[in-house]
C-alpha cells in the first residue's frame, strides 16, 4: 500500500477517533472562548489533513479570520444567506490588508448538531471536490470564524490566501486543541 495511501488513511482514522473540542458553540451573546476553540480545533484539523497529505501547512492569521467570522456572523443574523455571497469584497478587503494577496478561497459550512462540530466541517469538506480543492490549494495563509444564530444553527467561514514569499511574517498559530468530547456525525449539515 503506498505511503501517501497509509498517510491518508491514518488522517480519516484520527478525525474519527479523536474527540472534538467543546459539546458546544456559545451564542452569540456569550463570551467567545467556545467559539475560539472550535475554531482553533477545525484550523488544526485542516492542518493535520494538510500534513498528511505532505502539503506545507497553513499559517493563522488573526485578520483573514476577523474577516472569516464577520461572514459567519452576517449569515447567522440573516444579513446574508448560508453561502459565498460577497466574497469578492471579502478579497477585495484582504488585499487591501496584504500586498501581493495572489489568490484567495472559502469554505462555508452550517449545522444544527454542536457535537464534534469542528470535525463535522472537516469531514463534510473533505468529501466535496471544490472545498477539498481549497483545502489542498497552493495557500499559505488561512482563517477561520464560527458564529451561531439564535436557533442554535451554527455558521462556519475559512478563508484561505496566498501570499508572497516576502510578505509572509511569523503569525500566530493556534495552539493544538486541548479539551476534548466524542467525535459524531449526527448533524444534518450544510456546505457551499
Amino acid at each position: 500500500m503506498p505511503i501517501r495511501l497509509l498517510l491518508l488513511l491514518g488522517f480519516m482514522m484520527l478525525i474519527g477517533l479523536t474527540p472534538a473540542l467543546g459539546q458546544q458553540t456559545s451564542s452569540s451573546n456569550a463570551g467567545g472562548d467556545s467559539r475560539a476553540k472550535i475554531e482553533q480545533e477545525t484550523f488544526y484539523l485542516i492542518n493535520a489533513y494538510r500534513e498528511a497529505s505532505k502539503l506545507p501547512p497553513l499559517q493563522w492569521d488573526p485578520m483573514i479570520a476577523n474577516v472569516a467570522r464577520n461572514h459567519s456572523h452576517d449569515m447567522a443574523t440573516g444579513e446574508i444567506g448560508f453561502g459565498h455571497a460577497g466574497f469578492h469584497n471579502r478579497v477585495v478587503k484582504l488585499s487591501a490588508a496584504f500586498a501581493g494577496l495572489q489568490g484567495a478561497g472559502e469554505n462555508v459550512f452550517e449545522s444544527d448538531d454542536p457535537t464534534g462540530i469542528a470535525r463535522s466541517a472537516v469531514a463534510a469538506w473533505l468529501k466535496s471536490p471544490p472545498h477539498l480543492k481549497n483545502i489542498r490549494g497552493d495557500y499559505n495563509f488561512s482563517g477561520l470564524g464560527i458564529w451561531e444564530d439564535q436557533k442554535g444553527m451554527i455558521y462556519f467561514t475559512q478563508i484561505f490566501v496566498k501570499l508572497p514569499r516576502a510578505a509572509e511574517t511569523a503569525q500566530a498559530v493556534p495552539p493544538t486543541p486541548g479539551i476534548l468530547s466524542p467525535f459524531g456525525l449526527f448533524a444534518t449539515p450544510s456546505t457551499r
